[in-house]
Order: C-alpha cells, then structure tokens, then sequence
C-alpha cells in the first residue's frame, strides 16, 4: 500500500496481493505522472515519489488507496441518524465475514465506543485541523481492513472554520466516497434542490449516494426517492420511523456501560437496514477480502522510561492512535483508579486522562492507594478534563487527590465546546475542549489558549511543579510533545 503526501510516497508495507513487480509498474507509472504533470504545470514542479530510494518533492496531496474501499457516512445537519446507520453498516458488513475498519472524524471519544460494540475494532479519529493530512492519511493506510467506515461530525460542510477540517475535507484527502444520509422527517420532494446542493457545491467531495432516515410511510418513501431520482444521486432505501431504532442519549455516556444493550441495538439497525436498504451491495462491490493480509511491524526499540496511563470506566476517554504514539517512546502501563491501583514507584510519567469521574466519586474518593501514589511521584503528571478533576481538592464535596488547588463541580453544568490552541515552550498544542463541569477558586491560567479562529479564551492550563493540568484533551501529536518536553 502506498500513500502520497506533501513529503513523498511511504508504504505500510503491504499491499494488497500485488506482486513486487506489480508494484514497480505501478511505481513506473505514478512516476511518469509525475513528470509529465512536472513539465506542464509549474504548481507541480516539486511532485515527488518514491522509487528505488529516489526522492523527488511534491507540494500538492494525492492519496491512493489499493483494493480497499473507504466510504464517508456523511449528514445535512447533526441529529440525522449517521451514528444509527454507521452502527448498522459496520454490524452488517461484520455478520457478513467483512472484516471493517471504523473512523470517526473530529475528536470524538463517545460515538468510537459504539463503534468498537457494533464491529469489534478500536474506532480512529480523523481530525485535520489537530493532526493534520499526513497524520490522517497515514490512519487510513495503515487499515488492513476489506472496507473502511468513517463517520462524519455534525454537517458534511461543517468544520472548524468554514469547512476547514469538516467531513467534507476528510473526504477529498483520503478519497472517500460519500454516502448522506438526510432526515426525511417533514420534507418530500423538497429533497431534490438540497441533495443537489450537496452535490454540486465542490465537485472534489464525491456525494455518491443518500440513506433517507425518518421516513414515515411508503408516500413519503416514493416522494423521497423520486427526488434522489431527480438530481442523479443512488438512493440506497430509507429508514421507517421506529423509536427503538436511535441511539440512546450519549449525555455523560451513562448507555455506553450497558455494552450488551447497545450491542443488541446494533443488531436491531443491522437488521432494519438488510431489509429497508440496498448499501451492502454498493459498499461491497468489487471488495476483495485481504483479512489475512497485515501491515509489516518494525520490533519496538528498548524503552527504558515508563509511562502509566489511567484506565477504566472513570477515565476512559483515550485516542487508541495517541497510545500507540506513546508506547514508541515509553514502556506504557495501565492502573485503575476506580479499583485503586497505585502508580509503580518507577514511573517516569503518568497520564490521567477525561472521562467520567462524576459518575463515580464516591468509589474514586475511597481510592486511597492510588491517589496516595500520585501524591508521592515525582514523575510528570499530564491530566486532561475528568483526570484534572480527580487531582482537584474535591469533585462536588466528595475529597480527592488535592494535588490541584481548587474544586470541581457539576452544579449549574454547562457545556464547554470547541478546538483549543496554544503555545508551549515555542511548541504548538492542539486539542479539543469538552465538559459540563466548572472550577471552584481556580487559579489564573498558566498560558494563555486560543480557539481555532485564534481568539483568546478562558480555558485554565495549569502547569506547577511536576503538573500540568487542563480542561483541554490534547491531540496525539501535541500529548507526545507534552510527555518529551522538559
């Protein structure tokens, strides 16, 4: 497999079933791409590719995917049910012996879980204004999987800044196909302008099909599909209105620990969508299975530092990607909190991040062994959001680590949103604000943080002594900076 990017070529080591001399023409081919596009148009002067160890720079971005196909589960709007039919599709394409790598873009820790219940694999995080396109064309490649499920975050359009990392931009990067899936509810043939709005507003963002959901009776199915009709776009069926059908609210993800319901859940959209729907067929076509195909892996080198990581139902809101980050750099260990497991005395750094300590307090305040650890290390301590709280004095009265100088609450919760940007050390951190709670007596902040258009916010980062504590859960690329930096 071979990806391009504004550096070169790189390969994840395989490929595919493609013979070494397969990919030699291929190799040949991109090359003479290359040269020609080099010759005839100066933006393209500096196209790069690697060929028998030969290094000619590129400017522009060009992903290739070999026999695997990637589909983007896109919406109009949020709330149009792209997690229901993700979960759906992902169970689906798994019953079926498809083996299906899922994607969520944006930084989101709730609806991978669902998807990790609905197939059995850690969900990954495309986020292009955190991570950046090499990162996230690297996540893609790296997928060993027959077929490749993202879902998208809020509108297909909607990103940080105007359509700045949106779903539609992770699309074009990675060269996903587009499947939108539209609420129907309240709305008929009216469909038609705002499908064809949708695409034909960039012709880079390839909107190959639509799922109506919400869609109350037969009428009204023919009215919708006629208006697919209408436009040119594949409508793949249309999802009845059932209540049983959506996810449950995701709000401090009390249903994500009631794994066999959520499952179940799965099963039941699955079902629903064999019947109403025609996706498997267009999602799978010309899929040929390559399950016993696996990336190449290098031998980890000796890590001598250790780094131990908070895990469990209290602090869970972990990026499987930044873990595989930090155990390039660090001999990664795992303790609960929750079953007041210590930190080793040999910690280097350790790492507490969110989650939902709220929901447990009263077992985290009798965790008497951990936070008794914590108090005692010497080693660096990064906490983000739910692990910030359980260094706090208190979280709502009930005592905890007391590392920190100030107290948590949930009372008069309100919700604080949205990308956070600063500058540590002449380093750029980025990372991605989200919480209920608020700060009793806090401290000023340490360093001022920025949102995504670069306009100042209150957001607190604290960082005294071996501590450095914020709301913000950082990118993985900006987590590695922190846990390196002296």
């Amino acid at each position: 497999m071979f990806w391009f990017c504004k550096k070169g070529i790189y390969s994840s080591g395989y490929c595919a079933g493609f013979s070494p001399a397969s990919l030699s023409a291929i190799c040949l081919f991109a090359h003479g791409i290359t040269v020609f596009l080099r010759a005839k148009l100066r933006k393209y002067s500096q196209c790069a590719i690697v060929f028998e160890e030969k290094l000619y720079f590129c400017t522009d971005f060009i992903a290739i995917f070999i026999m695997k196909k990637t589909f983007l589960i896109a919406a109009a709007s949020s709330g149009s049910g792209k997690t229901t039919i993700t979960m759906g599709l992902l169970r689906a394409l798994s019953r079926r012996g498809y083996s299906v790598q899922p994607f969520k873009c944006g930084p989101d820790y709730i609806d991978p879980q669902y998807h990790r219940v609905a197939c059995g694999k850690d969900s990954l995080n495309l986020d292009l204004w955190m991570n950046g396109e090499e990162a996230v064309c690297r996540l893609l490649n790296e997928s060993s999987a027959d077929i490749n499920i993202i879902e998208g975050a809020m509108g297909l359009y909607d990103g940080a800044e105007g359509m700045n990392g949106s779903a539609a931009q992770v699309a074009e990067t990675v060269g996903a196909e587009v499947i939108l899936v539209v609420n129907g509810r309240s709305m008929a043939y009216s469909a038609a302008p705002l499908l064809y709005g949708y695409m034909h507003w960039r012709s880079k963002t390839r909107v190959r099909a639509v799922i109506f959901n919400h869609v109350g009776s037969k009428r009204h199915e023919q009215a919708l599909r006629k208006a697919a009709e209408a436009v040119g776009l594949e409508c793949l069926g249309c999802i009845p209105r059932q209540k049983n059908l959506y996810s449950p609210s995701r709000h401090l993800g009390l249903d994500l620990l009631e794994r066999q319901r959520i499952s179940e859940l799965a099963d039941n959209i699955a079902d629903v969508i064999e019947e109403n729907l025609s996706p498997l067929p267009f999602v799978t076509e010309n899929v040929h299975s390559n399950t016993n195909i696996t990336p190449s892996q290098c031998p980890p080198a000796q890590l001598v530092e250790k780094l131990y990581i908070a895990h469990d139902d209290a602090f869970n809101f972990l990026y499987p990607e930044a873990v595989q980050q930090l155990q390039r750099h660090f001999d990664v260990r795992f303790f609960s909190p929750l079953n007041n497991e210590p930190v080793g005395d040999d910690a280097a750094v350790v790492y507490l991040p969110g989650g939902y300590p709220e929901l447990f307090l009263e077992q985290l305040s009798q965790s008497t062994a951990t936070m008794e650890s914590l108090r005692r290390t010497e080693a660096r301590i990064i906490a983000e959001c739910g692990g910030m709280m359980y260094l706090s004095k208190s979280i709502d009265g009930m005592p905890m680590t007391g590392l920190l100088p100030f107290s948590t609450t949930m009372e008069n919760a309100r919700l604080h949103l949205g990308y956070r940007q600063m500058l540590w050390h002449g380093e750029q951190l980025k990372g991605h604000e989200f919480h209920y709670s608020s700060l009793v007596s806090a401290p000023e902040s340490d360093s001022q943080l920025f949102n995504a258009q670069g306009e100042a916010v209150d957001t607190l980062f604290y960082a005294q002594g071996n501590i450095i504590a914020s709301y913000v859960h950082w990118s993985p690329v900006a987590l590695t900076k922190l846990f390196l930096s002296n």
